[in-house]
């Protein structure tokens, strides 16, 4: 089932100064905890904003409420497939967090709960078997490590290969554009929903590098990150 509300609260305007506006999820405490990470964004003149989850979507790598750290030179151009990105879909004035899997030119498609990308059936892994507390209550899930080539695995969560995504026709990413997935696979509103499909290049704001709360801790190899002191 899709959570159609999964809209991204805004958690902080800058990284010296918390957002004051409605939703703003952040608190002195996430900058308190945060404090070392923080001073050495500034001193390397990094811009960053922090955001919290609004939903499931990216479990279970990231949690309903944890609050993220976004590199914002991302903005406005091609990320790397696999990196998490924060970016507005086409249409409403929302932000949302999820998974680059497609790039420019790339052919992506669904076939029993597989991601089926150029051609190839993605990888992945049997993990475990766990209940997760998702939008319709206490739920069993299998949680996977899925594959792609030149990219670190990642962990998704499936309730099943025969969900209403899970059979999605091929269709190629268009030029200066991304295929967004949540990595909840059958709980994410993302690219292959008619509503938000592929997602403008230029509609992205930064690129999900670190988590302030509630377990801190890196969410990429600290050494990707440009210029970081």
């Amino acid at each position: 089932m899709i959570r159609r509300r999964e809209a991204i609260g805004l958690a902080g305007s800058t990284l010296l100064a918390l957002s004051g506006g409605p939703g703003a999820a952040a608190t002195f405490g996430d900058w308190v905890d945060g404090a070392d990470i923080a001073a050495r964004f500034v001193a390397a003149g990094i811009p960053v904003k922090s955001y919290a989850m609004g939903s499931t979507s990216m479990m279970p790598t990231l949690g309903e409420k944890d609050v993220l750290l976004a590199d914002l030179r991302a903005a406005d151009t091609v990320p790397g497939r696999g990196e998490i990105i924060v970016f507005r879909p086409p249409g409403p004035d929302t932000v949302y967090i999820k998974r680059v899997i497609g790039l420019p030119g790339d052919r992506i498609a669904f076939k029993a709960g597989r991601l089926v990308l150029n051609g190839k059936v993605a990888e992945r892994r049997l993990k475990e078997k766990v209940e997760l507390d998702l939008p319709l209550g206490p739920t069993p899930v299998s949680i996977y490590e899925e594959a792609l080539s030149g990219v670190r695995p990642y962990e998704i969560v499936e309730i099943s290969d025969t969900g209403m995504l899970d059979e999605v026709p091929e269709s190629v990413v268009p030029p200066d554009a991304v295929f967004m997935l949540g990595d909840n696979r059958d709980n994410s509103m993302d690219s292959r929903v008619a509503e938000m499909g592929p997602i403008p290049v230029g509609n992205i704001i930064g690129r999900v590098v670190y988590r302030l709360r509630p377990n801190s801790g890196w969410l990429v190899p600290p050494e990707t990150v440009p210029g970081l002191v």
